[in-house]
């Protein structure tokens, strides 16, 4: 019995080539886009769950406590995690990173030197942060090697690019020509998805041998570079202890206390909280599942819709089946095997689909953690039998029931119409559900390309074009050879200007802190952002002041120039009135007079507020020369750049980047999810085409009769295309009715998280609306054409 459903099904399908096709199309479609998103949230929610003691760890983060409310952020000093180990018994140990981005480390080998400049992938750490979390040593040559200084772990990846295949404990590394570190540690490469990424880990005490003024036991001394875990002895004691480290809070910043705030983040939380540089909101991946069910909702509804018109077709083989002692029971599972085996081909061209798309869902996560091995884990694979068997349950029962139930007399007769073939007013209604989600897709699509254009065009209050930068090695003379490399750049007519800094205006540094202003008795109530860079810095960014004028670099004075905003959270409404007032930098501990106010510029993403700044030269922390280039022909002034960097700095590096570029990945997180729901939108409308022209064949099917009739009365091609057309414009307007609201809400408040962001005005969710509306007819209109030019004669002779 089964062996002969198998071949009847098998035969049907090859005979109905087109709804063969359309079909797997579909089916293949969704299911594709289910076992991508299925795999992105995989990832997400899979992040450092492998870390033993999971549930104990926490992220020591910071909430500033201001007047203008609250600033958040993972900012931390380096004695803060020895000092919560020792005063708090609860606490079993305390792990210290501190990032290093942008350093030089070389290694010398007998076939030559292996020098690269390393981006995120080195920092600082202590031996409790080696110990907490799940590190596979591969070689070590002591249980506390992050105890003395000179000592660095590394991963097996760069222990093949700096050594090769030889042995690589006890050999050397130079770290920015100046340190040689010895290899203590080999660590396995991350096998996991996990935020602690560095792949090189200096231990923390070679720290202050790298810069002897770093103050090692500052609490005040805060950075986003620094990131403190504590790992607990019982996961209840999480609220007791952040009381307590609130409640001591004299002991580490004295008569401030008050402005700190220190939290226990949950190591689950980590990678979650946006508040405290979070990579993505839960919200967000339970938005991509949703995007995900509803790909295969409407991959399901286009099964029945094209399913029941099929019925129609095959009427006269079911009352055939049904006069020769055919049971609807075995009618609906003969239907069903159909469902299934179109069902599983379909899965599996989704799994050949998927790994040819896992290149771009790397990309999607800034990862290479996606190659096909993932098709065949055991959790992507039940996934998968679990999604085929829903869609085959989905699909195919009420199509099967439709089909078992049919009248074998009136099938017989070819008659079986819309009461035999299911509702058709059933039908409508799912069609017009395709389209609602279809435009909530192209809606939200339309609105994130318009805010991420809006921030790549938006003013930041400086030029950032034709403005690269280059990382600084480096050096003992440190002012000799900076002068030398200036002035040989300058000599070169392309270059405009040249200014040593440590970051553009619009960065992620997070140096900063309290001011105090004008001989004022107390400290500000408000914190400012410091920015670093030389006389040259405004012209370099043509940042424009309201007054006074640039700084003027003196051995003996610092001199400042402030922005609008601290001006304002000042008091003080004249920028002239600003000039000649004294200021103290609680971050840097330097004093000196404000010599000019610069109007406002951003200082990070437009995601925040711009916040008060102060600029000053404070050449210790200047880490990168930035150039302006004043030409079209930028290979011929990148060329002479590394010329003139080769022969100051014959052993360095040469490396650089358009500060523009480096803006751009502010919005990285945005551009990613634009690029999901852009590619899934896409997608949505492919299948809801499907779905259309499933719908328009059952309806032509249906109708080829009347439009016989019609034209024979006198009839144009016209009013035969209106006869369709208004039946596909009422459900496009119902469809928009009900998705607009739903897409203004959802957009809307995705929009409130900005500082800057754009209105959602009407025209928006009309241009959505008129996108689809176009979508529908260019999809229904060929069939519709066809139908309506058809021969009236052909069309009265239709059975």
């Amino acid at each position: 019995m089964i062996k002969n459903y198998i071949r009847i099904a098998v035969r049907n399908l090859v005979i109905n080539k087109s709804y063969f096709l359309l079909n797997t199309i579909g089916l293949s479609m969704g299911m594709c886009s289910a076992v991508l998103i299925f795999l992105f949230l995989q990832f997400h929610l899979k992040t450092d769950k492998h870390q033993p003691d999971f549930d104990r760890i926490y992220r020591v983060v910071l909430d500033m406590m201001l007047d203008e409310g609250i600033q958040r952020g993972t900012d931390s000093s380096v004695p803060l995690a020895m000092s919560l180990a020792q005063d708090y018994p609860q606490i079993e140990r305390a792990g210290l990173i501190r990032k290093l981005p942008d350093a030089t480390l070389s290694s010398v080998q007998e076939n030559g030197i292996y020098r690269f400049i390393e981006k995120d992938k080195i920092a600082f750490a202590n031996q409790d942060f080696m110990d907490m979390f799940a590190f596979e040593w591969l070689e070590k040559s002591g249980p506390a090697i992050m105890k003395e200084p000179y000592h660095v772990v590394i991963s097996e990846k760069q222990a093949k690019k700096y050594f090769g295949n030889k042995n690589v404990l006890g050999q050397t590394l130079r770290l920015n020509n100046k340190l040689v570190l010895n290899v203590a540690g080999i660590i396995k490469n991350n096998a996991f998805p996990t935020d602690l990424n560095n792949e090189i880990y200096i231990s923390l005490p070679t720290l202050k041998k790298f810069d002897p003024s770093y103050e090692m036991d500052n609490f005040s001394w805060l950075s986003t570079r620094n990131e403190t875990f504590v790992k607990l002895k019982n996961a209840d004691q999480a609220a007791r202890t952040e009381k307590q480290i609130r409640v001591n809070g004299n002991k580490y910043y004295g008569e401030i206390a008050s402005y700190y705030n220190h939290k226990l983040q949950p190591l689950s939380e980590v990678h979650f909280d946006e508040r405290y540089d979070g990579k993505i909101r839960r919200s967000i991946l339970w938005i991509l599942a949703g995007v995900g069910g509803f790909l295969l909702l409407i991959a399901c509804i286009n099964f029945v819709n094209l399913a029941t018109a099929q019925a129609l077709k095959r009427s006269r083989e079911i009352g055939v089946r049904k006069v020769l002692g055919g049971t609807g029971s075995q009618l609906f599972w003969q239907f069903m095997l159909e469902t299934a085996i179109l069902t599983t081909g379909s899965a599996l061209l989704a799994l050949a689909l998927s790994a040819v798309f896992l290149p771009f869902l790397n990309d999607w996560t800034n990862t290479y953690a996606f190659d096909s091995a993932v098709l065949f884990q055991p959790g992507l694979l039940l996934f998968w039998l679990l999604t085929t068997i829903i869609v085959i349950m989905a699909a195919g029962f009420y199509p099967a029931v439709i089909i078992s139930g049919f009248n074998p007399v009136i099938a017989l007769k070819n008659k079986a119409g819309i009461q035999q073939s299911g509702s058709f007013g059933l039908r409508r209604s799912l069609i017009a559900l395709q389209l609602i989600i279809a435009q909530i897709l192209v809606i939200g699509t339309l609105v994130l390309i318009l805010q991420l254009n809006f921030f790549r065009n938006a003013n930041p209050g400086f030029d950032q074009n034709a403005v690269i930068t280059i990382p600084l090695p480096a050096s003992d003379s440190i002012q000799e050879i900076r002068s030398s490399l200036k002035n040989r750049l300058l000599q070169f007519p392309d270059i405009k200007s040249v200014s040593y800094q440590h970051e553009a205006p619009m960065s992620t540094m997070g140096y900063g802190g309290s001011v105090r202003f004008d001989h004022r008795a107390d400290w500000e109530k408000f914190m400012i952002s410091d920015r670093f860079g030389d006389e040259s810095y405004l012209n370099t960014y043509k940042i424009p002041l309201l007054a006074g004028r640039n700084l003027i670099i003196r051995d003996s004075v610092t001199e400042f120039v402030v922005n609008k905003e601290f001006m304002q959270k000042a008091g003080i409404r004249n920028p002239e009135h600003m000039l000649g007032k004294q200021l103290v930098d609680g971050n840097s501990g330097l004093e000196g007079k404000i010599v000019g106010v610069a109007n406002s510029f951003h200082l990070k993403s437009l995601q925040e507020e711009v916040q008060p700044c102060a600029i000053f030269h404070y050449p210790k922390l200047y880490k990168e020369a930035a150039i302006r280039l004043n030409t079209k022909d930028f290979s011929r002034s990148l060329l002479h750049i590394r010329n003139a960097w080769q022969k100051i700095y014959p052993q360095a590096v040469f490396t650089y980047q358009f500060v523009d570029e480096k803006i751009k990945k502010f919005y990285e997180k945005e551009d990613q999810l634009a690029t999901l729901i852009r590619s899934f939108a896409l997608i949505a409308i492919l299948i809801c085409c499907l779905g259309l022209y499933g719908m328009i064949s059952f309806m032509v099917t249906q109708k080829t009769k009347e439009i016989g009739v019609r034209k024979v009365l006198g009839a144009s091609v016209n009013n035969i295309i209106l006869l369709f057309g208004k039946e596909f414009l009422f459900l496009v307007s119902i469809a928009f009715i009900i998705a607009a609201p739903i897409a203004y809400y959802v957009m809307n408040n995705w929009l409130n998280g900005f500082a800057y962001r754009i209105e959602l005005r009407w025209w928006i969710l009309a241009l959505g609306g008129i996108l689809i509306l176009s979508v529908t007819f260019l999809t229904v209109g060929f069939k519709v054409v066809k139908a309506a030019l058809m021969n009236p004669v052909k069309s009265l002779a239709t059975d």
